[in-house]
């Protein structure tokens, strides 16, 4: 009797430990930064690789930086958990959590460790044999650039059966995510910088976008938000002024002016654009693609050796990135 009742105990200890202690990572939605790898997001998010890659269909463990990557949420199946019933609370369908964890039966138990796929927070389509990244584009009203920056792509080259993810169709800017109502949670702050923005006036905002429209004309929309978040990190920076509007104007110790457009006129000849202005509200919030950069340049317009001889940590349109 004695032994039946401390078994007794040992089964209602482990149900209560299970209920109540389970520990559940949270699914993500990352932005790929700069310097950035599978192993090295594994090792902070602990979903394993292999997962990592299926859940966003990877071909392999290339990853570039503004690339968005949807990362699985861990769960510990409890007593009276059923797939399906696992299914509707995350909002996914059956077939995609029995895929991802390899199951051929609707069989668990009580410990078991579940990989969930994250919702994609943009419209997502399965490319067609024969599909362009330029149909493509034309198709849904977006860039060919931002494509590529969210989803990876490194050339030009699409694979049947792949999916790729659709910036929204009324600007051909990458939105930042909403909170999905089936999960409930992304985690906004991969999408931050590790700050959030700067004070600034109306006067410095429109400065601003005047400077990312004479520097980034014609640039694809996350390189006009790393043109702003330049001023913005120098703004942060103890090397440079600390407000927007002496940032832009700062003449160095040589005499030399910080922005060309500042130098030739140009800044006040310009009108900027919807894009433009949306890319200096961006920065100016703290959103910034390059991971810290204070420089920027077109490598086939300077001549500048000690500009070139920096280590690039972003490249997008014309323009590269560095500190």
């Amino acid at each position: 009797m004695v032994h039946f009742i401390k078994k007794l105990n040992t089964v209602i200890f482990l149900f209560v430990f299970l209920v109540l202690f389970s520990a559940n990572a949270k699914a993500e939605v990352i932005t790929v930064q700069p310097g950035d790898t599978l192993n090295s997001l594994s090792r902070i998010t602990k979903v394993p690789i292999d997962k990592i890659r299926q859940n966003n269909t990877l071909f392999s463990d290339y990853i570039t930086a503004g690339q968005v990557l949807l990362i699985p949420e861990i769960y510990t199946v409890r007593p009276g958990d059923t797939l399906y019933l696992i299914s509707q609370n995350f909002g996914v369908s059956l077939w995609e959590l029995k895929n991802l964890n390899g199951l051929y039966s609707d069989d668990i138990w009580p410990g078991q460790t579940l990989y969930v796929p994250e919702n994609c927070p943009y419209e997502q389509i399965t490319v067609s044999w024969g599909d362009t990244l330029y149909q493509i584009s034309q198709n849904y009203g977006v860039s060919i650039e931002d494509l590529k920056t969210i989803n990876g792509l490194w050339g030009s080259e699409l694979y049947a059966g792949s999916k790729l993810m659709i910036p929204s169709r009324t600007s051909s800017s990458v939105q930042r995510p909403q909170d999905l109502p089936s999960r409930g949670y992304i985690n906004r702050g991969q999408y931050i910088r590790y700050g959030t923005g700067v004070y600034h006036t109306q006067e410095e905002r429109i400065l601003l976008a005047r400077l990312i429209e004479a520097e980034a004309e014609g640039e694809p929309y996350m390189g006009k938000v790393a043109v702003g978040a330049v001023v913005v990190n120098r703004v942060l920076s103890d090397k440079f002024p600390n407000t927007i509007k002496d940032v832009i104007y700062h003449v160095d110790e040589i005499g030399a002016y910080q922005f060309e457009p500042v130098l030739d006129g140009r800044l006040f000849s310009v009108t900027p654009s919807s894009d433009s202005y949306k890319a200096a509200d961006e920065a100016l919030g703290g959103l910034d693609p390059t991971g810290g950069a204070l420089f920027f340049f077109n490598p086939y317009k300077i001549s500048n050796t000690w500009l070139l001889s920096k280590p690039v940590i972003y490249r997008i349109g014309d323009h590269v990135f560095t500190k």
